[in-house]
């Protein structure tokens, strides 16, 4: 905090920067901070704390010279919230298991925003901007904190093969808008099924880019030593260099 407020005295980058000038900063440094955790290096993960951590103290700076707010209040409101909405650790409120902790968090957080902000709905505070898998899964959570859910991973399965069989059916008549809708519900059922799982569906998806790209470079690796064009290649002949790759056991990277 010293250094944050030393920087905003002294450097010319630092004292013109603005709550609105660093914003972007807080979705690349995240961004930045799940690569790292995902590779498990330890000192990238630290590095990465770290310039979260000074972007978070830079703009608490930033809106505490505007009056807004300062270090001692946010980490007051935090603990405050933290207390307030963990019951069962500080007031020794019985709870069954990690499902019923997560409802009693809707509701105290449905009554704190009682007469604050009105009536914005039940989905409002998470974000539009966010990246769609990511928002499905967190509007499906919030929805199954008030039991609005499937009771097992059925439920979901069976919607896909549902949804799967409508798109099926809206494929023939080639009307974009109705295609376009049906792919979303498909997709939005697949998150589903993901969530009850216990998995990410942006962080699987994210994954199955990375495995995907790996192994065209690898068709691509493998064309360049046989002098193929790539380019002039059938799908025939592109699939059985993909077989190939596939075959082959993944390199340690």
């Amino acid at each position: 905090m010293d250094i944050v407020q030393r920087l905003r005295g002294e450097c010319p980058w630092d004292m013109k920067q603005t709550l609105d000038s660093i914003k972007h900063l807080y979705i690349e440094e995240a961004y930045e901070l799940c690569q790292a955790l995902e590779s498990g290096d330890a000192g990238k993960i630290e590095e990465e704390f770290g310039d979260m951590l000074y972007i978070l103290l830079m703009g608490i700076r930033i809106a505490s010279e505007k009056g807004f707010t300062s270090y001692e209040k946010v980490g007051k409101m935090a603990s405050e919230k933290l207390i307030r909405r963990h019951p069962h650790v500080f007031e020794k409120t019985p709870v069954s298991g990690e499902t019923e902790v997560l409802k009693n968090w809707e509701h105290i957080k449905q009554e704190e925003k009682k007469g604050k902000e009105g009536n914005k709905g039940y989905f409002h505070g998470i974000p539009k901007s966010l990246p769609a898998l990511l928002r499905a899964q967190m509007v499906q959570e919030r929805a199954a904190r008030v039991g609005f859910d499937w009771p097992s991973t059925m439920g979901p399965l069976e919607k896909i093969k549902e949804e799967t069989g409508e798109l099926e059916e809206h494929l023939e008549s080639r009307n974009a808008e109705e295609l376009e809708c049906e792919l979303g519900d498909l997709l939005f059922s697949v998150v589903n099924l993901a969530r009850h799982t216990g998995a990410r569906a942006e962080e699987a998806l994210g994954k199955a880019n990375k495995k995907f790209e790996s192994r065209f470079e690898e068709v691509r690796r493998l064309a360049l030593e046989r002098a193929l064009d790539l380019s002039r290649l059938d799908i025939e002949e592109l699939d059985k260099l993909w077989d190939e790759v596939k075959k082959t056991p993944p390199k340690n990277t």
